[in-house]
């Protein structure tokens, strides 16, 4: 999702940049004036309206004498849908840290605003149109302070933001000295003045050499300090120059800007795809390596008939498995869940492989076992932990005994009694004390009998409608399939769980699932 955004975000900017570039090339050969009619009798009056004229002088309805006055209503349009566009992709981004995005989606839509689009979209009587264009001219410098604010050092970033603190208070000031002297523009020397102070600010600081700085950051660089110019330019020249006629550059430096803001975005654009590709491999890499630490096949044992299932949620998980063959009679089986997913979960589970390897000599000990590799993992695992499930089967004595680690229950299906038993000895997880003591639960072992050992993945599935698998439908699938051989009973569960999830992929499942049935047999 995070690359779809990018990926969109480019190429709307990019897409901006080429429409409205020759856009403002084509108005700046005619001028920039907005062309508005008055309805008189039954025809049109035609009427100019620049920017230094009185509102008595704006109507309502927008025609178009030459080209660029309707480019200008174009480039206002297409800058406000920008501008919605940014804001959405800002607040599904949300991150009150970082409000660069949100704040240059605020600037574009005032801007495109500021423009005759909105008279264009809406009628309205022409007072009104004058003082919404004021309104808007006051308001513009804000989103662009906190924009550049993002950018800011430290007491940089704190002068910035006072100018935009006092822009808002002279946003109200300016609208409120315009309604009680009926002129909307009255400010508008002052708002010259607050906007030069805060250029001044913004072009220093955009000007000033940065040791260890990024390319794209310097390219961003120059493109506001070109930006930040053609804004000086165009608020302190009317104080420079008395009768001075607005020559509009202030947009030229907007659209180097806004073309510099495109090839930061493709740069990174870039480098995202240059990363999730490096990313990719390296999973696909611990994938096999995962794969390996597991074992390629089930054992060999005497009475003993095994099948494993593993499916983990991603491309590499923390659900592990392993057998420890004592001896042609007598075998060890494992079942962990490591807390989370992903690579940091797959790289705890290879240390419990390491864990069990060295517990061969307990092996016949489901408790000393737990115990050894909770003292392993101790003090590695950081806010991590591990479940597990251990049981041990000895065909020649005809026993099981088993401990568990806040791990979910063993299941006993005692197919000479028809009946499933439920064993729960949790014991504390593993690798959070030392000390840890484990339980150990001694059982016959009858022809008929079928162990489950399983991760919550099973009883914690869900459907579409948010439904869990529970113990009750697992329960009832191991009564009703207890004829299956061991094999069809396991590939038989985990499609019956793809199945009632509605999601029919092993991706789409909701966590890592992994289960071991054991069947013995008196032969």
């Amino acid at each position: 999702m995070q690359h779809s955004i990018e990926k969109f975000l480019f190429f709307s900017l990019l897409g901006f940049f080429l429409f409205s570039f020759p856009v403002y090339l084509s108005a700046s050969e005619t001028g920039h004036s907005t062309i508005l009619t008055s309805q008189v009798g039954g025809g049109h009056l035609i009427e100019r309206a620049s920017s230094g004229q009185s509102s008595h002088q704006i109507a309502t309805t927008v025609t178009f004498q030459s080209r660029s006055e309707l480019y200008w209503v174009f480039f206002g349009i297409f800058m406000m849908i920008i501008g919605l566009v940014t804001v959405a992709l800002a607040l599904y981004r949300w991150n009150p840290n970082d409000l660069s995005l949100i704040s240059f989606g605020v600037f574009c839509f005032v801007y495109g605003a500021r423009s005759s689009a909105i008279q264009f979209l809406v009628d309205a009587p022409p007072i009104f149109w004058s003082y919404w264009r004021w309104f808007l001219s006051y308001l513009t410098p804000v989103p662009v302070w906190i924009f550049f604010e993002q950018f800011m050092g430290k007491g940089w970033k704190s002068s910035i933001r006072r100018i935009w603190q006092i822009q808002i208070i002279f946003v109200i000031v300016a609208v409120s000295v315009g309604l009680i002297l009926r002129s909307p523009g009255a400010a508008k020397e002052a708002n010259n003045i607050m906007s030069i102070a805060g250029i001044l600010v913004v072009g220093i600081f955009l000007l000033r050499p940065s040791l260890g700085m990024s390319k794209e950051l310097m390219v961003l660089k120059c493109g506001g300090a070109v930006w930040a110019i053609m804004a000086l330019i165009e608020n302190i020249t009317p104080f420079l120059t008395p009768g001075y006629k607005k020559a509009n550059i202030e947009p030229f430096g907007f659209f180097v800007f806004l073309g510099c803001l495109v090839y930061v975005v493709a740069y990174r654009f870039y480098q995202n795809e240059k990363d999730l590709l490096t990313i990719t491999n390296e999973l696909e890499t611990a994938r096999q390596i995962q794969s390996f630490i597991l074992p390629q096949k089930t054992v060999d044992i005497k009475g003993i008939y095994l099948a494993a299932h593993y499916v983990p949620m991603a491309s590499v998980a923390g659900d592990f498995y392993d057998f420890i063959k004592v001896d042609e009679k007598r075998l060890g089986i494992l079942v962990a869940d490591v807390s989370g997913h992903g690579v940091p979960a797959s790289l705890i589970s290879s240390m419990v492989k390491i864990a069990l390897s060295s517990q061969l000599p307990h092996a016949h000990n489901p408790a000393q076992v737990l115990a050894g590799i909770n003292q392993i993992l101790c003090g590695k695992l950081e806010s991590d932990f591990v479940t597990a499930s251990y049981l041990y089967l000895d065909t020649e004595k005809q026993t099981a005994t088993y401990a568990g680690a806040g791990h979910p229950p063993l299941l006993l299906w005692r197919g000479s009694e028809q009946k499933i038993y439920e064993y729960r000895k949790k014991g504390i997880i593993l690798g959070q004390l030392e000390d840890a003591r484990y339980q150990n639960i001694e059982l016959s072992l009858k022809s008929g009998d079928r162990f489950v050992l399983y991760t919550d993945g099973i009883i914690e599935a869900t459907n579409t409608a948010g439904d869990l698998f529970g113990w009750s439908q697992f329960k009832e699938f191991i009564t009703s399939h207890a004829s299956l051989s061991v094999g069809n009973f396991a590939d038989g569960l985990v499609q019956h769980i793809s199945n009632w999830s509605g999601k029919h992929t092993d991706e789409a499942l909701d966590d890592d699932l992994t289960l071991v049935v054991a069947d013995f047999k008196n032969r």
